[in-house]
């Protein structure tokens, strides 16, 4: 990235807690640790990125636990707040981000081990990413690669358990998920106009079991920012129209589910069909995260990319009709 003068400095607060109930999805998950975590960073130069702060959740998924030593795969996905983001009268050289408010997600490695009742050392590598998601240009996004070291209070005196994690029974259940999401993106830095997008999704689940579903289906996008976010820059014309079966193309999917509970956790595959601009890749990835409301209304949260670049956020509501029962007899 231009412009850095620093490493970049932060620190990160975490509360979390880890249940061991014999009836609660985590069993089939070496019990992670749950949590709500505060983020505050540098960015290597503070007159052109700023600082970032971020709020999140986060699970820890347990790789190695003992009494005493614990190491964890962190994962959390949250909302950052930048506080200098591009602006054309006095801040162009910022071009990671051109909004306030960004989306933050991160990835680490860590590892603690108890020193007394109530205290471990932690050691932790992680990497953060806090972008816009292509609500608005330029959005390259920040990746920060960081390293820590420091001490967990544990309210509970009691070492950590020692418990074998359940393998969940294998399933039969299959259900027809149809989720429907909106979202606005900008197209490209030179023209300043909001989009609004669109997609409907149709996804058959087959569940291996109470962990996990792969499923099949199909998207039906509307985007009016398409047109201009996949022509090259040199091709772009600003005195070009367009007409609505421009802003419709369609894909084939497949996708990968993760079961935490009520919550879900995504990402699909596809490929592009029936469209009348040619898309800048002929496949997209879509990940994201769904929440049960009800038996059958689930919230929606994703991101439609381009290959590594994303398009837009979306946000929406799915309606699920399950077929089957759940174990196999």
């Amino acid at each position: 990235m231009y412009f850095l003068e620093d490493f970049t400095r932060g620190f990160e607060i975490n509360y979390g807690r880890s249940r061991f109930g014999g009836d609660t999805w985590e069993r089939f998950f070496n019990y992670p640790e749950i949590g709500i975590g505060f983020y505050h960073g540098t960015f290597g130069n503070s007159e052109v990125y700023g600082t970032g702060y971020a709020l999140f959740p986060y699970i820890n998924y347990k790789l190695v636990r003992t009494p005493k030593l614990s190491i964890q795969n962190k994962v959390s996905m949250g909302l950052g707040y930048a506080t200098k983001p591009f602006n054309i009268d006095d801040n162009t050289f910022n071009t990671v981000f051109s909004s306030h408010l960004n989306v933050y997600i991160g990835l680490g490695l860590l590892a603690d081990y108890r020193i007394s009742d109530h205290f471990s050392l932690a050691i932790s590598a992680s990497l953060t990413h806090l972008s816009n998601g292509a609500a608005r240009k330029p959005n390259h996004g920040i990746n920060t690669l960081t390293t820590s070291i420091g001490a967990k209070y544990h309210f509970n005196k009691a070492l950590t358990p020692t418990i074998h994690k359940d393998q969940p029974e294998k399933s039969k259940e299959r259900e027809i998920l149809i989720v429907g999401s909106v979202g606005r993106s900008q197209s490209a830095p030179f023209n300043p106009e909001i989009y609004w997008n669109g997609s409907l999704s149709i996804n058959h689940l087959w569940h291996l079991s109470e962990k996990r579903a792969i499923g099949v289906g199909i998207d039906q996008f509307y985007s009016k920012a398409a047109p201009y976010m996949w022509e090259a820059y040199e091709d772009y014309d600003e005195n070009a129209s367009f007409s609505n079966s421009d802003y419709l193309y369609n894909g084939a999917f497949v996708s990968y589910n993760v079961f935490l509970g009520k919550t879900t956790l995504f990402v699909n595959l596809g490929a592009y069909f029936g469209y009348s601009i040619d898309p800048p890749q002929p496949i997209y990835p879509r990940m994201g995260i769904r929440h049960r409301i009800t038996d059958h209304l689930v919230g929606n949260f994703s991101v439609k990319a381009s290959f590594f670049r994303s398009e837009f956020l979306e946000f929406g509501l799915g309606y699920r009709f399950n077929y089957r029962n759940k174990k196999k007899s």
